[in-house]
């Protein structure tokens, strides 16, 4: 087949223009997503940029196969939480609908509207139109009024819509986007990033055929995996991710009592069997997935109910037995509260685990709380905990700005208990349980995002922008992901890649990420660190066993990580190595000695 062109659809708030542009050399060296919205920040955003002013972008990156294997947009921003690149999947439909209006390679959203807006989208007709009167609105409000006045006006339900809660309004610095109401693109502000922006919802209709429809080859891999998938998506459909959460515990990788613990009772009371047989409504599947693990749950009896949400493991883990609320039934009160409000429950969650223990400590009291009698497991005062975040109020205001700034303001010793790694929240991993956790938590050069792991497969995926939790049936279903990946790019794409020019484009994404840090000023030997917490207290499992992480192994674990990738045992990249992967043009930002 023909070689497929890719475009860009980019809308300047600041001129109130737009315009597209074809990116095709660009996907071809960067695949798309991810690693096409590393290169975007690496060229458009100014070294030492504020992440919250005007010359910061949005990207919302789609890649060769977004709908086919899963519906991701991988969102790409320089993070207000960390200072570095941040980066966040968003699953469910807006990405395919992304490429049905033409956009093969997204939308790149520059610049600052005067006012609160919202981007217009439908096949070639784009606008900026008015959004005062969604400013404010919690994402569900605003979503289902946004579709609401699409179709009265254009006779089409059809929309799909991102948008931004008050955490994003607020430029709370973990804040999040929304889409569909229990899709969010949850890690490293983001949503803090379209709030500075005065952009409170992009709303996109593709009314094209998907550019890869007529490939049968294609359609013959696509049937050939739902075959061979079976058994994984029996299991994953069931369950969700509400598992993965009883089942870390038990192996003491799952933080609890913001890391003061490596087990406790309380654990067996997130029971996803008791989930299930009580709560559940349906399953939902993101665009053309096989999965469906998406497991939405409602809860009619007081004292919480009714509530309506969604329960994934990002956004329970860090609540849960972290923070020693009962388990899912407690739980579920706090996923669509977080959700609605637009703020990232995985980090929140470990600002507020730290507060828990500040008020244990006494380092924080009741009238620094705003009264709050913030004890462990106090649902209503987590809440509203929370919504002080949320609406900057009072101590709200200071934990708004996240762990990379709040801690120094809270002072008074405080900063000890700080679990996080680059301003990000270390909540859900307990690193002391698996030291490929730690270094992979501490090393990745974007923050302590768990899914880095010096390894290739998230980021290839990513920037695919197909689902990763498929990759251990793509393993299955093809006889290894990289040739999977291959054939897949070939059929939609027309590019005839070897797996040697898979592995050679997979080094130069993850090298692209580590040189975009170095150059906002990240010092690896300084910076790919844990608290001390990790390698001084010792936890113990539920059948007694201690865990303590040994620095001096740590360290020599880290070194060899880096060794893997090529970059020197300082973790930092030389030149022949990012001439040798087609990264050459950041040699002098970088002033490297080899």
């Amino acid at each position: 087949m023909a070689e497929r062109k890719f475009h860009l659809l980019e809308v300047d708030l600041t001129r109130g223009s737009s315009r597209v542009v074809d990116m095709t050399n660009d996907v071809k060296k960067f695949v798309g997503g991810r690693g096409l919205g590393a290169k975007i920040l690496w060229d458009r955003v100014p070294k030492g940029a504020d992440p919250l002013g005007p010359d910061n972008v949005l990207y919302f990156g789609v890649g060769p196969l977004t709908g086919l294997w899963g519906g991701v947009t991988n969102i790409n921003v320089k993070s207000p939480l960390t200072l570095l690149h941040g980066e966040t999947n968003m699953n469910g439909r807006f990405g395919a609908e992304m490429v049905r209006a033409g956009y093969e390679s997204g939308l790149l959203v520059t610049g600052k509207a005067n006012s609160p807006c919202y981007i217009y989208i439908k096949d070639d007709k784009v606008e900026i139109r008015d959004a005062k009167h969604l400013w404010g609105k919690l994402n569900q409000d605003c979503q289902y009024q946004l579709k609401n006045e699409l179709r009265e006006t254009l006779d089409d339900q059809n929309f799909q819509i991102s948008s931004i809660g008050p955490a994003g309004e607020k430029l709370v610095r973990n804040a999040d986007i929304c889409h569909d109401f229990y899709h969010h693109g949850a890690r490293l502000g983001t949503g803090a990033v379209m709030g500075s922006k005065n952009l409170k919802a992009v709303a996109i209709r593709g009314t094209r055929p998907a550019p890869y429809a007529a490939s049968l080859n294609l359609m013959d891999m696509i049937r050939e995996y739902y075959h061979r998938s079976v058994p994984y998506k029996a299991s994953v459909r069931r369950w969700g991710h509400t598992v993965s959460m009883p089942e870390r515990y038990y192996a003491t990788v799952e933080g609890i009592k913001n890391k003061q613990l490596g087990w406790d009772p309380i654990c067996d009371l997130s029971n996803p069997v008791l989930l299930e047989q009580r709560h559940k409504i349906w399953n939902d599947a993101c665009a053309m997935c096989p999965a469906g693990c998406k497991v939405p749950y409602m809860r009619r009896d007081p004292p919480l109910g009714p509530v309506v949400g969604e329960m994934r493991h990002d956004n329970a883990g860090g609540w849960n037995a972290n923070v020693m609320i009962p388990g899912f039934e407690s739980q579920m009160y706090l996923s669509p509260l977080m959700d609605n409000w637009g703020i990232d429950s995985e980090d929140v969650s470990g600002v507020v685990a730290w507060m828990l223990e500040c008020y244990q400590r006494g380092i924080v009291t009741k009238d620094d709380l705003g009264g709050l009698d913030l004890t462990w497991g106090n649902l209503e005062a987590i809440s509203k905990l929370t919504r002080m975040i949320v609406y900057r109020e009072g101590i709200g205001d200071i934990l708004a700005e996240g762990f990379k700034f709040a801690p120094a303001k809270i002072g008074k010793g405080s900063e000890k208990y700080a679990m996080h790694g680059k301003g990000v929240a270390i909540t859900s991993y307990e690193p002391r349980g698996s030291m490929v956790d730690a270094v992979g938590l501490a090393a990745n050069p974007n923050g302590a995002l768990h899914h880095w792991r010096f390894g290739y497969r998230n980021l290839m995926m990513d920037s695919l922008t197909a689902c990763t939790f498929l990759t251990p049936s793509l393993d299955s279903a093809f006889g290894g992901w990289a040739r999977w990946g291959t054939g897949a790019l070939g059929n939609v794409a027309g590019w005839q890649w070897t797996e040697e020019d898979w592995q050679k484009t997979a080094s130069r994404l993850v090298l692209m990420e580590r040189i975009f840090a170095l150059r906002e000023g990240h010092v690896p030997e300084r910076d790919d660190v844990l608290p001390e917490r990790f390698f001084t207290e010792t936890i113990y499992d539920k059948s007694g066993k201690p865990h303590i992480l040994n620095k001096d192994q740590f360290f020599e674990h880290r070194k060899r990580a880096y060794l893997e990738l090529g970059l020197g045992e300082n973790g930092i990249p030389g030149r022949k190595l990012l001439t040798d992967v087609g990264l050459d043009f950041a040699i002098p930002s970088l002033d490297m000695v080899d």
